[in-house]
């Protein structure tokens, strides 16, 4: 019985940060632990600090799941196109909080290998059927490639030094990553 109350006590904080970052309001302990109806030494005891949670609840979308409901064929700069998309759109949509965890692993690099790298298994997935078929591509140095324009930093980029509207800035994501991919496999 109790550790039906722990989970879902921990199930209703996570959802109420969630929902903060969904709605671009303020993400803070206090706040998420008021929308969850906890106090905020409760939110604590299941989360060490605000990161952590927000690693748990915002930084868990399957995003090679979105990407499988949406790309059809094996033309890897389609693919990858779609992927860059896919990373750009869920970073606008939770960008407080994503702004926060790219934060912490700046401030603290320690604690970058506990960063979500979803943006890796995503590439991967999208030049899947392309490695197929060429084995001896060299696609290590290719997804590193992509890794530097598919990522929050680069969302970031756009929208705050080259001033872009979020809709031009995730366009530019899409055609950097495209063109890197089309160099690389002609």
């Amino acid at each position: 019985m109790r550790t039906n109350q722990i989970e879902r006590t921990r199930s209703a904080i996570v959802a109420a940060a969630r929902e903060l970052a969904d709605s671009g309001a303020e993400i803070s302990m206090p706040a998420i632990a008021a929308a969850a109806r906890v106090s905020e030494a409760t939110a604590y005891r299941h989360f060490p600090d605000l990161v952590t949670l927000l690693r748990a609840a915002v930084m868990v979308e399957d995003q090679v799941a979105v990407l499988r409901s949406v790309v059809e064929g094996d033309d890897p700069v389609e693919r990858v196109g779609l992927a860059a998309e896919i990373l750009g759109r869920a970073v606008l949509r939770r960008q407080g909080a994503v702004r926060m965890v790219v934060a912490s692993t700046i401030a603290k690099p320690s604690t970058a290998p506990d960063r979500p790298v979803q943006r890796f298994a995503l590439i991967e997935h999208a030049l899947a059927p392309w490695v197929e078929k060429h084995p001896d591509f060299d696609v290590d140095e290719l997804v590193r490639d992509l890794s530097v324009v598919i990522s929050a930093e680069s969302v970031f980029t756009l929208l705050d030094l080259c001033r872009l509207p979020p809709e031009e800035a995730i366009a530019s994501l899409v055609s950097t990553a495209r063109k890197i991919v089309s160099a690389a496999v002609s």
